[in-house]
């Protein structure tokens, strides 16, 4: 039944418009902890490779996040771009994630996953702001799994267009 699931998801990704891209570098700000009273400012960069549109055009992705609390983790993972539309880009995500929790939430283990969705709007052809919502948890690998939830702005672009 999983293996169905799965590959039904992966076919109704390839019929979505996808279009190759440059490689991408985002800057991002945001509230780690967003749920909580007690939240915290989060801040991160990722690098964004092109598309691999010989794997279901997956875009592989690494990046490193750091809370105003002293945690920081740095995560390697893929994206997946959905046109919607000229300017509108849906981009649900998936990483692995390796954290140190610094004064901050115990999130139960150093291992991590991060899924989340995005919503972006390209300003020119090799730009664009994006808000992010993702979770992140140990996906119950751990006795204690209390996760967090970001919500984050970002600006990516690529060096590499001109």
């Amino acid at each position: 039944m999983k293996k169905q699931g799965i590959v039904g998801l992966v076919g109704l990704l390839a019929c979505f418009s996808v279009e190759a891209q440059s490689p991408e570098v985002a800057i991002s700000a945001g509230s780690f902890e967003v749920f909580e009273s007690d939240n915290s400012l989060e801040l991160g960069a990722e690098y964004r490779f092109a598309s691999q549109e010989s794997l279901f055009n997956l875009i592989p992705a690494v990046g490193v996040s750091a809370n105003s609390d002293g945690g920081y983790w740095i995560h390697a993972g893929a994206r997946y771009d959905i046109n919607m539309g000229e300017k509108w880009v849906l981009t649900p995500q998936l990483a692995g994630v390796a954290y140190q929790d610094g004064d901050g939430p115990d999130l139960g283990s150093g291992f991590l996953f991060r899924s989340g969705i995005e919503l972006g709007y390209r300003i020119g052809p090799s730009s664009r702001l994006a808000l992010t919502l993702y979770h992140m948890s140990n996906a119950d690998l751990a006795k204690n799994n209390p996760g967090s939830e970001t919500l984050m702005v970002s600006y990516s672009f690529s060096p590499f267009n001109r």
